[in-house]
């Protein structure tokens, strides 16, 4: 498992994409990142999910209804939001058959939404890919 946290720029909100083999779970969020039933911090984590879980969609949907970007194409999109990099990780993702979400956390939304939308992350593991570098403080 690899966590990343040491982004800053200037933003209220941060944009995300979700990367999964299939449904996106509480299970599969808490085990990539170390969380367990005993942890003190589980339900930091438990909200950080749901507010996750509310706010995803599926990629190319957010892409054409995306009114604060707008590109000519979902890669232009993906690029023009999160880097080159990023375009390359989302197709092979979709090549293969996983899940591609996009979203946003908003700095309105509550303590520990707001909390995690200030400090940028990336979560790398075999089953679950998310990143929340986009726009963030």
């Amino acid at each position: 498992m690899k966590i990343r946290y040491d982004f800053v720029t200037n933003s209220s909100s941060t944009s995300y994409i979700i990367i999964n083999d299939g449904e996106f779970n509480l299970k599969m969020f808490l085990d990539a990142i170390g969380i367990d039933g005993t942890s003190q911090f589980q339900d930091i984590y438990k909200e950080l999910f749901r507010s996750f879980e509310k706010s995803m969609i599926p990629a190319r949907q957010a892409y054409k209804e995306d009114e604060r970007y707008q590109a000519s194409t979902f890669k232009k999109w993906i690029a023009g939001r999160f880097g080159e990099q990023m375009v390359k990780r989302v197709e092979e993702a979709e090549k293969s058959g996983k899940k591609v979400y996009y979203g946003r956390l908003s700095s309105e939304k509550g303590a520990v939404e707001g909390f995690f939308c200030t400090d940028s992350f990336i979560i790398d593991t075999e089953k679950l890919y998310i990143d929340a570098t986009e726009d963030a403080w």
